[in-house]
């Protein structure tokens, strides 16, 4: 049984505690995101090294270690993009009165940059991963990448439940191209090709031998997917998805000057 519940409790764990991390970062002060940013490219660089260094390993350890690379490489983009870093062409609240494929248009352009480095990095760990044997960190990378996408477009096209507290001050703009509303049928198709990627994951792991390379990096995969069917539900149900990183949210106090 701890073949089982170690990799999806190890992939839970490491997720929340690197979202809670950026969540705590982005509410520091703004002179601190250059070094925010700094200390996340030197991380990318580590994780890039650790990809080309996992090719070939198949121990239990390397699937970890793999879906650890692959969390670190999508956290350089998480990072560059709610500091401001790297978002879009237009920085500006969504036009008034737009509609239909014009708003669609806007949206695209608020966050376009960002999205071209996440296609052209992906084409790297590609390039990097073919042909390896242990392939996790390209595959964790792209699970990322995939819910992030869908999580997207269903805020803009609708959800009830907009967990917008998490996006920081400098980024207000952003919340324009939200749409609080109930969800429509782009939810629905969402949550059926999510939810069946999650029992594909699992059922591809529960055909490996447990405590296997295999096994244990298609859990971690599972666990993520499984994952992002959660914080899919939590834009349409009440519930309090913030209270999850309570320790990450707490304003940050300024030192004020001594008075004298």
């Amino acid at each position: 049984m701890t073949e089982y519940a170690s990799p999806i409790l190890f992939a839970a764990l490491a997720w929340w505690l690197s979202t809670g991390a950026i969540f705590w970062l982005i509410r520091l002060p703004r002179a601190t995101f250059k070094w925010t940013a700094l200390g996340a490219s030197f991380l990318l660089a580590g994780a890039t090294v650790l990809l080309v260094g996992l090719r070939d390993e198949t121990s239990v350890a390397a699937a970890y270690a793999g879906f650890a690379t692959g969390l670190a490489l999508w956290a350089w983009h998480e990072v560059m993009f709610l500091t401001g870093f790297i978002t879009g062409p237009s920085r500006v609240p969504c036009p008034e009165g737009l509609a239909g494929f014009a708003r669609f248009r806007a949206g695209v352009s608020a966050v376009l940059h960002h999205e071209l480095a996440i296609i052209a990095h992906a084409g790297i760990i590609v390039w990097l991963s073919w042909g390896a044997a242990n392939q996790f960190a390209l595959w964790t990378f792209l699970i990322l990448w995939g819910m992030r996408i869908s999580a997207k477009l269903v805020v803009f096209t609708g959800a009830p439940n907009l967990v917008d507290q998490f996006m920081p001050r400098h980024l207000e703009y952003m919340k324009t191209y939200f749409s609080r509303r109930a969800p429509g049928s782009l939810f629905a198709a969402a949550l059926i090709a999510i939810t069946t990627v999650s029992a594909m994951l699992a059922l591809t792991a529960l055909s490996h031998a447990p405590g296997s390379h295999a096994s244990a990096g298609f859990l971690l995969l599972t666990a993520i997917a499984i994952l992002a069917v959660i914080e899919h539900w939590v834009l349409v149900l009440p519930v309090r998805d913030p209270s999850l990183w309570g320790w990450a949210m707490k304003p940050v106090r300024t030192p004020q000057p001594n008075k004298k």
